[in-house]
């Protein structure tokens, strides 16, 4: 996804004032997408391998009380101490702090935790430390060999009917054109190419018919390879929105030490 400084800036700074807020950060999130940032975050649960999953940048918690729900052995950080607190509140308020779950305060870049101590790392809407190539091989070390990490990277609502066009108009603002631009062109008349049935998560089925195309050029910045992950890219469809998924797969190995990059 094309970026620039100035625009990483200014949306750190816009996150870094969410973050301050439980309220602020549901509301923000809820509104501004029409209700579908949920469902844009619960993309990445049909893509989960393993038993043991981290979260990097929990947010509120709900992301991660949808994988405790299903089953997960879940850790989770983030860099707001107001963030998690939220979501161990929201843990606790859905009944779920007594499971096998953990939320800390802590960066991406020196994640409090073993090499190879999970099958999967999540991370929805990052914030750009995604792009921090420290960053992906501090997940990569955690990464037990054949474990993935999952990104959702980036949605956008499309001008499906006339309502939605006041909040198209926002994303655009926010999230400039690159947004449109990394995802693949909609065409609500037929499937493209290349496309399969989307999987449904076990949390919720989608409202709208959803299917995955698989895009033939690179759309992400994140820098997988640099950490020695395989990319795969897929973009999520639906009649009124796209989201782009971006998926890190550290190579399987009889040797847990083998191509485990060195934590800084």
């Amino acid at each position: 996804m094309a970026r620039t400084p100035a625009r990483d800036s200014i949306l750190q700074t816009a996150f870094g004032v969410l973050y301050q807020s439980r309220t602020l950060y549901w509301l923000v999130s809820t509104v501004a997408f029409a209700g579908r940032w949920r469902v844009w975050q619960r993309r990445a649960l049909p893509r989960l391998v393993g038993h043991d999953v981290l979260e990097v940048g929990c947010g509120i918690g709900s992301l991660l009380a949808d994988m405790v729900r299903a089953g997960y052995h879940c850790r989770a950080v983030d860099a707001s101490p107001r963030m998690v607190a939220a979501a161990r509140s929201e843990l606790r308020r859905q009944g779920l702090a007594g499971r096998d779950v953990a939320v800390e305060e802590g960066v991406v870049q020196r994640l409090p935790f073993d090499a190879a101590a999970f099958d999967t790392v999540v991370s929805t809407f990052p914030t750009p430390y995604i792009y921090d190539p420290a960053a992906v091989r501090e997940i990569a070390r955690v990464l037990r060999p054949g474990g993935r990490l999952v990104v959702v990277e980036g949605a956008t609502l499309l001008p499906a009917h006339l309502l939605l066009m006041p909040l198209v108009a926002l994303q655009a603002v926010v999230y400039g054109q690159p947004l449109r631009r990394a995802l693949a062109r909609h065409d609500s008349a037929a499937m493209p190419e290349r496309a399969v049935p989307a999987a449904a998560t076990t949390v919720e089925r989608p409202r709208e018919a959803v299917w995955t195309e698989l895009p033939r050029t690179r759309r992400s910045a994140i820098p997988l390879e640099m950490a020695r992950l395989r990319r795969i890219e897929e973009v999520d469809h639906a009649r009124s929105w796209q989201v782009l998924v971006v998926i890190g797969e550290k190579a399987a190995s009889a040797d847990p030490t083998a191509a485990q990059p060195v934590r800084p």
